[in-house]
């Protein structure tokens, strides 16, 4: 995966530390609408393919999302 630009790093790690200064409750409602997110994109990105005429089985519509939920984990490392 392509490093993140100092300016996007800086971003990231001001986001965190406003993350972590959440209530536990608070924390739990963001991750649900990160959930929420992907899902709608990954929804959206095979509603694109079904409108070009292409369709996208549910196992690889499961290994999209899982490679996006991947990317995020691996930019929080």
């Amino acid at each position: 995966m392509a490093q993140r630009k100092p300016e996007e790093q800086s971003t990231f790690e001001q986001v965190l530390k406003l993350v972590e200064n959440l209530a536990p409750e608070a924390q739990e409602r963001l991750v649900e609408e990160m959930k929420l997110r992907w899902l709608r994109r990954a929804i959206d990105e095979a509603d694109e393919s079904l409108k070009q005429g292409t369709t996208v089985s549910l196992e690889e519509l499961d290994a999209h999302i899982a490679t996006v939920r991947q990317e995020v984990i691996d930019r929080q490392k």
